[in-house]
């Protein structure tokens, strides 16, 4: 095991040089970022939606807590943590989407 995972690190060595002296080309960044991409199952599209059903999760929390406390089923001060933890994850998600749009719009603006 250990001889093939010296080989594949001097074949990535000898593909990329400057690798062996701590820079790394974009070409070897890209591979890499394939390979965790890869190895934890993960990729940039799916981050965005499972923080997505987690501001969602969130914002349902807190409206069953609301719900409880109208029953007269939980405290006010559990309604207030969970309201604003819907809050700031909602503020986040905002403060995301709007990166991104201004992301956008700057590629937009770009000249080819």
């Amino acid at each position: 095991m250990t001889s093939i995972t010296s080989a594949i690190s001097a074949y990535r060595t000898a593909a990329d040089p400057m690798a062996a002296l701590g820079a790394s080309s974009s070409a070897s960044l890209q591979a890499e970022g394939d390979d965790l991409a890869a190895a934890t199952g993960t990729d940039f599209s799916a981050m965005l939606k499972d923080a997505a059903k987690s501001a969602i999760s969130q914002s349902q929390q807190a409206e069953q807590t609301s719900l409880a406390a109208v029953a007269g089923k939980t405290d006010i001060r559990e309604v207030v943590a969970a309201v604003a933890n819907a809050e700031l994850t909602l503020n986040t998600v905002v403060n995301i989407r709007d990166k991104v749009i201004g992301a956008y719009k700057e590629i937009l603006a770009m000249s080819i």
